[in-house]
């Protein structure tokens, strides 16, 4: 590496960031100096709490408290360095080796400045002076065999910025295609997304032993109401409490256990491993840490390196031209036999007729599900319901718990409710997601009305596919009366109508251009975040319409009218078929609509990304 080289990189990258400084509007410089001040003060109380936590609170704590102490400083520092790296992976480069590579630059002094600079990030800011104050406090209240931990904190920093920039150039030699960054981009958001939720997943299905405490407490208060009212004697009570607290004492071994063992075997986890046995008075765990996490480290970046070389040398194109080549086939370029077969696929699929609907909305239906399953922002939209239904489920459906049989209808039609606002998103904005697609729509001959029913219908497999999973669940955990399981999916594809019916309002009314590859609107006006923000408000309120069988049946129960009567299943089904009558009445209202505001909204979604 040219040393020259690299000062001038460094020169070159502070004076593009002086450039945007001195470019941006002075309410900008105001923001991006309060952010800054704020930053330095938020480091600065961070060092300072980590440094009383290791100063008094940790000082006459066990070795596996300070391993805690540490792994809690671990997780919070992954999880926001990893919700910077999705919102880095949107950006390029400020100092784009593609350009540099025409200048007398060395690549390595290139590659040398982007990791540096990928050091300088908010939660570097923030958990490093946290973490160096924390080993600081340590060091003073239990001795000089904790100064390794400084060493550990450093190749953890290390380790976690080699990895992710080897993560990075993976993605990157992915990326060269638009479409395909789009489409990664969605599956690291997922992908970073489960990774967070898997501390629930573990409370929900009891791998953690926050339930069996929970069911210590609740052992404990019966107990004790049972000692008020004079059913057991003192030493009964007391027998009991001692049975209860060594199982609860048993559970919490097991779970250190458990931890310890991830610590050891998790590279991520020999920071808090080697601040144990630090404690302990042990001195090779910690040696073996660092030399580990210096060798991984090492092994990342110099892959990272290689990969950046071939990368922007020009090596994955080459190699794909090379495989396609005439030369090399002896024959003219073919498409690959299974690109050849999805295009035929896809003309078979374009090419159905979908029963009971006009031929001009069974084309719109099959054209637009074939773009929601190819759209990323359709992936993300998909896990974000599952996400949903993961978090909002373990909280309500627990194996500990017996909900009435009316109650289990309403935690279903919860579900089905959090299911339809997670895709509000894009069926509250059918338009624009088709951005400049949306000619065709306008030079079409077909009736309007027909088009919203082809948007309507595309979603459908998505839509009652998602709900299926929780109403699943719930019948697994909770089972509902076969009656009521009956009337819940009438129930549902009620309020899928009425969602629809909701979503073809607020498609016309307010519609907003969508930048390609995300959910994000391109200058949305305030009119009609204000719009969107009311029917936000007014979806529940329309959805709750179709539990009104439900009441009555709960009424009926309740006043000892009917206890037998299945008054959920018939007004259910009845309500269906009303609501299927009055669905085409409404398509030729809104059908009207879309033709009169059709040159308006065409003029809103076809707005370019700046």
């Amino acid at each position: 590496m040219n040393w020259e080289h690299l000062r001038t990189l460094v020169w070159l990258r502070w004076r593009l960031r002086a450039n945007q400084r001195r470019r941006a509007s002075r309410g900008s410089r105001m923001v991006q100096g309060l952010i800054t001040a704020l930053a330095g003060v938020a480091a600065t109380l961070a060092f300072v709490t980590a440094l009383l936590v290791g100063l008094f609170l940790l000082r006459d704590a066990t070795a596996e408290a300070v391993m805690y102490a540490w792994d809690v400083a671990v997780l919070g520092f992954l999880m926001f360095w990893m919700m910077e790296l999705l919102i880095e992976l949107q950006r390029s480069e400020l100092l784009s080796m593609e350009k540099l590579l025409h200048l007398p630059v060395s690549l390595s002094g290139a590659f040398v400045m982007n990791y540096l600079s990928s050091l300088v990030t908010p939660s570097v800011i923030l958990y490093l002076p946290a973490m160096i104050g924390l080993a600081l406090g340590l060091t003073i209240s239990r001795g000089l065999n904790m100064l390794v931990l400084f060493p550990l904190v450093a190749c953890l920093f290390l380790i976690v910025t080699a990895v992710t920039h080897q993560f990075r150039g993976w993605l990157a030699s992915l990326m060269e295609n638009k479409r395909r960054r789009r489409t990664v981009i969605a599956l690291t958001t997922m992908a970073f997304m489960l990774v967070f939720q898997i501390p629930n997943l573990m409370n929900f299905t009891g791998l953690w032993n926050s339930r069996s405490q929970r069911t210590a407490r609740q052992e404990t208060r019966k107990l004790e109401r049972a000692l008020k009212a004079g059913e057991i004697s003192q030493a009964e009570y007391q027998d009991r409490i001692k049975v209860i607290r060594d199982q609860r004492q048993a559970d919490e071994h097991d779970t250190g256990i458990l931890v310890r063992t991830a610590n050891m075997v998790v590279p991520i986890g020999w920071l808090p491993y080697g601040a144990m046995a630090a404690a302990e008075g042990r001195f090779l765990p910690p040696a073996l840490g660092i030399f580990g996490l210096i060798l991984v480290a090492t092994a990342s970046l110099r892959r990272s390196y290689r990969t950046t070389l071939r990368l922007y040398t020009g090596q994955f194109s080459s190699r794909t031209r090379h495989r396609l080549s005439p030369a090399n086939r002896g024959e003219g370029i073919k498409a690959p036999a299974n690109t050849q077969a999805a295009a035929r696929a896809s003309a078979a699929l374009l090419e159905r007729q979908l029963p009971w609907t006009s031929e001009h909305a069974s084309a719109v239906a099959l054209a637009c599900f074939r773009s929601l399953t190819r759209a990323p922002e359709a992936k993300t939209m998909l896990l974000s319901s599952v996400i949903l239904t993961v978090i909002f489920g373990s909280m309500f459906i627990r194996n500990d718990s017996n909900p009435s049989e009316f109650l289990r209808p309403v935690m279903a039609s919860g579900a089905i409710t959090v299911i339809l606002y997670t895709l509000i998103g894009v069926a509250g904005n059918q338009f624009g997601f088709d951005r400049s697609g949306f000619r065709a729509f306008v030079l079409s001959s077909a009736l309007r009305k027909d088009i919203l029913l082809g948007k309507n219908l595309a979603l459908l497999p998505i839509g009652i596919g998602l709900i299926t999973l929780p109403i699943a669940i719930l019948q697994i955990v909770h089972p509902l009366r076969i009656d009521h399981f009956i009337a819940v999916i009438a129930q549902t594809l009620s309020m899928y109508v009425v969602f629809c019916i909701v979503a073809n309002f607020l498609s016309i009314l307010a519609p907003m251009a969508i930048a390609p590859g995300s959910l994000k609107p391109v200058k949305p006006k305030g009119m009609m975040i204000l719009i969107h923000l009311a029917f936000f408000f007014l979806l529940p309120v329309a959805l709750s319409t179709t539990l009104f069988p439900l009441g009555i049946e709960f009424f009926l129960s309740w006043s000892g009218v009917s206890t037998y009567f299945p008054a959920y299943l018939l007004l259910s089904i009845l309500e269906l078929v009303g609501i299927a009558f009055v669905y085409p009445a409404v398509l030729d209202v809104q059908g009207r609509m879309l033709q009169n505001r059709e040159h308006q909204i065409l003029e809103v979604v076809t707005t370019k990304v700046e």
